[in-house]
């Protein structure tokens, strides 16, 4: 009986040590996790408008908002389309993407990968990398773009338009332009 009670407490004394909690770990398991979205969506579609006339809209495959982090930022991915719209619902540009990310704070966009710029006149902009700052209403890029125009393809290294991609600046340009003399 006496040795029954010793293994016993022997058993319960071990059984007490292994179960001693590090206080390192407790905190690694109890700590919140530093990088999740605090909502995600999949099929977006987000619409903004103005007086009631659609100004513009934004189609995206998954939308995550970071809102936790420091710079707060959306993500959008899984391809993404923004239509601008000019007047009573006429699509004028259409931007796709593989993905992009928006500063909350500042409303700036990185959007990258097959980036493909469409406007209202068919001029078609192509590039893997495209800002847009959406206050300034301004699209700009550092990155090699192309341009096609009326059966012409200019290259160049950099790009500026207003958002609606109707006036554009491109640098360190390539090709051939033709300029018709009449």
């Amino acid at each position: 009986m006496l040795l029954n009670r010793f293994l016993l407490l022997s058993l319960f004394t071990a059984f007490l040590v292994g179960c001693a909690n590090d206080v390192k770990e407790v905190n690694v398991v109890s700590d919140a996790p530093k990088f999740y979205p605090l909502n995600e969506q999949l099929g977006a579609t987000i619409t903004y408008s103005d007086s009631g006339h659609k100004v513009l809209e934004i189609q995206a495959g998954l939308v995550q908002d970071f809102g936790n982090q420091d710079p707060p930022y959306v993500f959008f991915g899984k391809r993404i389309k923004v239509q601008f719209y000019n007047g009573k619902s006429l699509t004028s540009t259409v931007l796709e993407a593989d993905t992009a990310r928006q500063l909350k704070n500042d409303d700036l966009w990185a959007i990258g990968g097959n980036v493909v710029l469409t406007n209202g006149k068919g001029e078609r902009m192509s590039s893997e990398r495209l800002y847009w700052n959406k206050k300034e209403e301004r699209l700009y890029s550092d990155a090699k773009v192309q341009i096609r125009t009326d059966g012409q393809l200019i290259t160049g290294k950099g790009f500026e338009a207003d958002q609606e991609f109707n006036t554009y600046r491109i640098f360190k340009v390539q090709g051939e332009i033709l300029i018709d003399d009449e």
